[in-house]
């Protein structure tokens, strides 16, 4: 009977395990047949940003302002938006298999039925991410760690136009409310509590919002660094550059509230 229980196990693993590649295969498949509407997804992202301002919630420009002044920290949180999203994820249902199968599969049917209506809501509303629309937030995936993801020439890894909804905010709320339900350690029931909004703010501080925000108040291009491949660490050169422009940006910013009327 042991062995029975043993073999009935993996094979249930291994069909877990076949069912996500075989969603994650149809995830590809529809987002590699969605070619990026550019200019959609620029139009959509103002009407959001038009949207925010009459609301009131035009907030996240200040956040990363004043995070920019920690480059290290902004790298590390980097680091945590790139890596985290599919690491932690993973490993959270490779814990909750474990914990609970009944609750394993109420959050991988749920994770799977988020996902296919986020990629639903990318055909109907693409949503350029606004490090990328020239709204108001610095890249700094590129600026700091070299990493170009969803731009036109990096689009192979990853889906350009689809700021919104969130995936990486949605997967979040997901884990950190798994967490909270199934874990035994009040100390892991308050680190899945802390999770999401953890993540949301780094989605802010990255320059990759929920929510477009206000039209680019400084004029000219922006500074483009080379950008270095996934997973590659990026030069000396190009850290010195990033901080360079991060410090030019800041400084611009100060100068501009100084010089406003009634300061």
């Amino acid at each position: 009977m042991s062995r029975i229980r043993v073999r009935f196990a993996q094979s249930d693993g291994f069909a877990q395990i076949a069912v996500v590649l075989g969603a994650f295969g149809v995830y590809e498949a529809a987002r590699l047949a969605m070619e990026p509407n550019w200019a959609q997804a620029f139009a959509n992202a103002r009407r959001i940003a038009s949207l925010e301002r009459v609301a009131g919630l035009a907030w996240e420009q200040p956040l990363q302002r004043a995070f920019l002044a920690l480059p290290d920290l902004v790298s590390a949180l980097n680091v945590f938006y790139f890596v985290g999203h599919f690491l932690f994820t993973a490993l959270f249902f490779l814990w909750l298999y474990r914990r609970s199968r009944e609750g394993f599969r109420v959050f991988r049917d749920g994770f799977l039925t988020a996902t296919a209506i986020a990629v639903v809501i990318h055909w109907l509303f693409p949503t350029a991410p606004p490090r990328l629309a020239g709204v108001g937030l610095e890249d700094t995936l590129l600026v700091l760690s070299g990493i170009d993801i969803g731009s036109p020439t990096s689009s192979a890894l990853s889906n350009p136009v689809a700021a919104v909804p969130s995936l990486h905010a949605a997967y979040a709320l997901g884990v950190g409310l798994g967490l909270v339900r199934f874990a035994r350690s009040s100390l892991v029931r308050v680190g899945g509590a802390l999770y999401a909004p953890l993540v949301v703010l780094t989605i802010v501080v990255t320059g990759n919002p929920l929510r477009a925000r206000c039209h680019r108040r400084h004029g000219g291009p922006r500074p483009r660094l080379r950008s270095g491949r996934v997973g590659e660490a990026p030069s000396r050169e190009t850290r010195s550059a990033g901080r360079a422009v991060l410090q030019l940006t800041l400084r611009r910013g100060v100068e501009q509230s100084g010089s406003s009327p009634g300061s």
